[in-house]
């Protein structure tokens, strides 16, 4: 009997908190992506300037995240997120981080690199991830470039409309 009232408390916080893990809040949810990181090693000044003048470049976007794809979470956001013929794989999360591999098939995908290590953070209201990879282009000096993205979408309030 004092092991069962033990545990009570214990399991009222744990209804209490009604989230699963990696479960988002739903609402107006802003994300920015960021080129963060390319090198071209080998490449002369002129285009390493081009390639540096990238850094810093940001696009945002705005959607309305409903209460059914907030439930979904992380995992479906990190999915949502791909472009071109790219998929996750291995994807992990646990704890308020994550990580996985986007796999792009053709001429890397959506994001110019065929495969990108992805690590990152979440809470209710806020995800943060890095993806980075190698680009193989003939176009590029030396064929190569390193290159490393961030993304982060927050929650900006209830959705409009």
């Amino acid at each position: 009997m004092k092991r069962m009232i033990a545990t009570l408390p214990l399991v009222a916080v744990l209804a209490a908190c009604g989230q699963a893990d990696g479960e988002l809040n739903p609402g107006n949810w802003k994300s920015t992506m960021a080129m963060t990181k390319f090198d071209i090693p080998g490449a002369p000044p002129e285009v390493a300037a081009r390639a540096k003048a990238m850094l810093g470049q940001s696009q945002t976007t705005e959607a309305c995240m409903d209460a059914a794809q907030a439930k979904l979470g992380v995992r479906e956001m990190s999915n949502s997120m791909q472009q071109g013929e790219c998929t996750m794989q291995d994807f992990k999360q646990g704890g308020g981080t994550m990580s996985g591999t986007m796999v792009c098939k053709g001429a890397g995908g959506g994001f110019g690199a065929p495969e990108m290590a992805m690590t990152g953070t979440y809470a209710p209201d806020k995800v943060t991830m890095t993806l980075a990879g190698d680009v193989t282009d003939d176009k590029l000096p030396g064929g190569k470039a390193k290159m490393e993205m961030s993304l982060t979408s927050e929650r900006t309030g209830d959705c409009e409309g």
